[in-house]
């Protein structure tokens, strides 16, 4: 058998499989079969123009490396240390953690969510607080109540209260330097103090 032979066989093969799958289905076949499913493996073809699928032992390093990986489960507090939390942290220097803490569980909100929002987005209505919150990663818009359980309406209010006057910025946050609210807005909440 010469290599003239051996061409025609597979180029036989080739027409033989191509011929398998009807034609409408071929479309949504080459698609499915071709997805890159793996959302880094899309970005290197991307931003670094790097197509994975061309070095096969690269593929197999991987997914022996990814066998046996279990995730890291997150600290979750409980409802006691929120509620031993919020009555007996010092307010000076933990109020506006508190505040986050009683937003951010209540609406659910993302930490960038509560970063952004602004004096205007929560409405005091007495014996509650209405939040919105216009600028999600999911791009909806959403409306929580914060009810008055405990002293989380009393926190609040003595937060806002501490909240410099003439401050440029609309953002509900601001950052706290030596136990005094500062002017300029805060850039992320800062875990760290509160964590420890």
């Amino acid at each position: 058998m010469n290599n003239c032979e051996s061409e025609e066989i597979v180029e036989a093969a080739n027409i033989a499989i191509s011929n398998l799958l009807p034609t409408k289905s071929r479309s949504l076949y080459d698609i499915a079969y071709n997805r890159r499913n793996i959302l880094w493996l899309s970005c290197l073809i991307i931003y670094d123009n790097i197509d994975i699928s061309k070095f096969p032992k690269l593929i197999a390093f991987l997914k022996r490396t990814g066998d046996g990986y279990q995730a890291k489960k997150s600290k979750i507090l409980t409802k006691g240390e929120i509620d031993r939390f919020l009555s007996s942290a010092d307010d000076k220097e933990f109020l506006m953690i508190k505040v986050v803490l009683i937003l951010g569980i209540a609406g659910a909100c993302r930490t960038d969510e509560l970063v952004n929002l602004t004096v205007d987005d929560i409405e005091d209505v007495g014996s509650s607080l209405i939040a919105k919150i216009p600028n999600t990663k999911t791009k909806i818009s959403r409306t929580f109540v914060v009810t008055d359980v405990g002293n989380m309406l009393e926190l609040f209010r003595k937060y806002l209260s501490l909240r410099p006057p003439h401050v440029k910025h609309k953002r509900l946050f601001c950052t706290t330097k030596q136990e005094n609210v500062v002017r300029s807005q805060l850039a992320r909440i800062p875990w760290e103090k509160f964590l420890v």
